[in-house]
């Protein structure tokens, strides 16, 4: 798989469902709020679609 890497200049570039997906990751990273399995899903399976994380099972 090829990874892509994310230059946070060209953010706006994105579509809104990247931009979302990469503030929720973000958020989930960095802060200690609690998310539901399916709102992770959803996100970490649209940066997986966009080649932005590599698939873990």
């Amino acid at each position: 798989m090829i990874k892509k890497k994310l230059d946070l200049s060209e953010l706006d570039d994105q579509p809104q469902e990247i931009r979302e997906a990469i503030a929720f990751y973000t958020a989930h990273t960095v802060l200690p709020i609690h998310f539901t399995a399916a709102e992770r899903e959803r996100h970490y399976a649209t940066l997986e679609k966009a080649g932005y994380l590599e698939r873990i099972s």
